[in-house]
């Protein structure tokens, strides 16, 4: 099985990378980097909707070669009230197409049930089927691998996969109490949201154990999910890696971890160990 492709998170283009210049710059590092496929969202930047489609496209990232990928504006505070509306879905898919200059769709976050639902409308009625599903993955999110996996499989749909150091938790610095600069902190504007998917106890103790082991061996956290997910996951050929930064040095240090290579059978073996802890509590997050 081949690898899956990296993909930059564009979460913080218009926030972290404000300006036409900043974004063409980080273009650049990406080019060097063989990077060319870029995510973002109707919502991206958390702090100023839709800049980042904009940025993307006044820099002209289309033309540049780069492979662009959106999501429709569904905003946290209003947690998709009248948001998904055929209506809605419709404005938000032709804002996002007119400032990227893109033009196909897949789909994000569906439950197994509802996505073989949609598919099956799709086949009933000889509508084009999504060609890909970006979901939450990593070494302490692992519940697509069970049900959701399969059906992709079976309709030939690409797997890219977000949150591969888990909102950076999988670093350790909020399990020891770093979080300045960090998306746990108290100034970030997403901080409640992170505190409550990474803040139950048990997930506290998964992480320390982790390092725990981890540690005699010279590997960190970090070094351990991005090498797991690049190459012991389910994922390979035709699938992605989102890799979000606001730094581009973040960037550069995380293809490097990536290139050291697949780990070692005793931790990868540990890493299989904590998710059996984790499986019942975290099966569901997709």
């Amino acid at each position: 099985m081949g690898h899956p492709s990296l993909i930059f998170g564009a979460a913080s283009i218009g926030m972290d990378f404000s300006t036409q210049e900043s974004v063409q710059d980080a273009l650049k590092v990406l080019k060097e980097l063989n990077i060319s496929q870029i995510d973002t969202a109707g919502r991206y930047p958390p702090t100023n909707h839709g800049r980042s489609e904009e940025l993307l496209g006044e820099v002209g990232a289309v033309s540049q070669g780069f492979s662009i990928s959106t999501k429709i504006l569904a905003t946290q505070l209003g947690y998709g009230s009248g948001e998904l509306e055929a209506s809605a879905i419709k404005k938000s898919l032709d804002t996002s197409f007119k400032r990227l200059g893109v033009d196909q769709l897949g789909v994000s976050n569906f439950p197994p049930k509802l996505l073989q639902e949609f598919i099956q409308v799709c086949e009933e009625n000889d509508f084009v089927k999504p060609s890909a599903y970006q979901g939450d993955y990593n070494l302490i999110t692992r519940g697509m691998e069970k049900e959701l996996l399969p059906i992709l499989r079976a309709h030939s749909m690409s797997f890219f996969a977000f949150r591969a150091l888990a909102a950076g938790f999988l670093t350790g610095n909020y399990s020891a109490g770093k979080s300045n600069g960090t998306r746990f902190s108290d100034d970030h504007p997403l901080v409640k949201a992170f505190q409550t998917l990474y803040g139950a106890p048990k997930l506290q103790e998964a992480m320390k154990d982790l390092e725990n082991a981890l540690a005699p061996l010279g590997i960190s956290g970090r070094e351990a999910s991005l090498r797991w997910i690049y190459h012991h996951s389910k994922l390979g050929d035709g699938d992605g890696i989102i890799l979000g930064a606001s730094k581009m040095s973040q960037i550069r240090e995380n293809v490097k971890i990536i290139s050291a290579g697949p780990l070692s059978e005793e931790v990868v073996q540990k890493i299989e160990g904590i998710w059996d802890l984790l499986a019942e509590d975290r099966g569901g997050i997709l």
